[in-house]
């Protein structure tokens, strides 16, 4: 009798249950690898798209239109009442250069709607909306004024542009009073005999700002 028949009943069975065994391990296994990769997106917390900036009231749009504004004219203003800005950026001064004239329609209607208490809403709009307009012609006529210096001008008249420049420097760091009295008698009637040849061609002026400036003294000027 083979011996190995002897052992054959009992083989079986074991094979089955090692079988078994082997199955329900691998089961495990791939339930853990499962849970494993499963369970972090889980506990992830959801993605939320971030909330959308809430515009400006207008109230405060109109608040910050009125600091621009301000300084809008704070600038302008400061140059009209400067003689030597006056004739360093003289195209400023002349409402015939587009840049110019752009600009000063856009600030006579900011200025027009400007109010110092909130407005009804349909005319803060407005002047939100003037005074971006101002702002941007502004800087456009200033950049436009640094280009065109005083090409507008004949020779002649850029040579007294020149003096008259020497004349107020003079005028404001003159060694003694009775210096700067004299360069500031000269620098008026420069500028007067500039005005005369200019504004034969291109109607150019003095601002009436800087011409007081020049008659009467500045802080930087002597008293006349």
């Amino acid at each position: 009798m083979n011996p190995v028949q002897d052992f054959e009943p009992l083989v079986w069975p074991f094979i089955v249950l090692l079988w078994l065994v082997v199955s329900m391990y691998s089961r495990a296994a791939l339930h853990r690898r499962w849970r494993a990769r499963s369970e972090p997106a889980q506990r992830r917390p959801p993605v939320r798209a971030g909330a959308p900036a809430q515009p400006k009231s207008l109230r405060l749009r109109w608040g910050e239109a009125r600091q621009r504004y301000a300084k809008v004219a704070q600038e302008y203003g400061g140059y009209e009442s400067d003689p030597l800005q006056v004739l360093r950026l003289p195209a400023l001064a002349d409402p015939a250069v587009p840049s110019t004239s752009r600009f000063i329609d856009a600030f006579h209607e900011a200025m027009a709607l400007h109010t110092e208490e909130f407005p009804p809403e349909a005319m803060a709009r407005k002047f939100v909306e003037a005074t971006a307009t101002a702002e941007k012609a502004w800087a456009a006529a200033r950049e436009a004024a640094e280009k065109l210096r005083s090409s507008r001008f004949t020779a002649d008249e850029r040579a007294l542009i020149a003096q008259g420049i020497k004349l107020l420097e003079l005028a404001q760091g003159g060694a003694t009073p009775a210096e700067q009295e004299a360069a500031l008698a000269a620098a008026r009637g420069v500028l007067a005999k500039l005005e005369r040849s200019a504004g034969t061609r291109i109607d150019w002026r003095v601002p009436r700002p800087a011409r007081q400036a020049i008659d009467g003294g500045t802080p930087g000027l002597p008293r006349a």
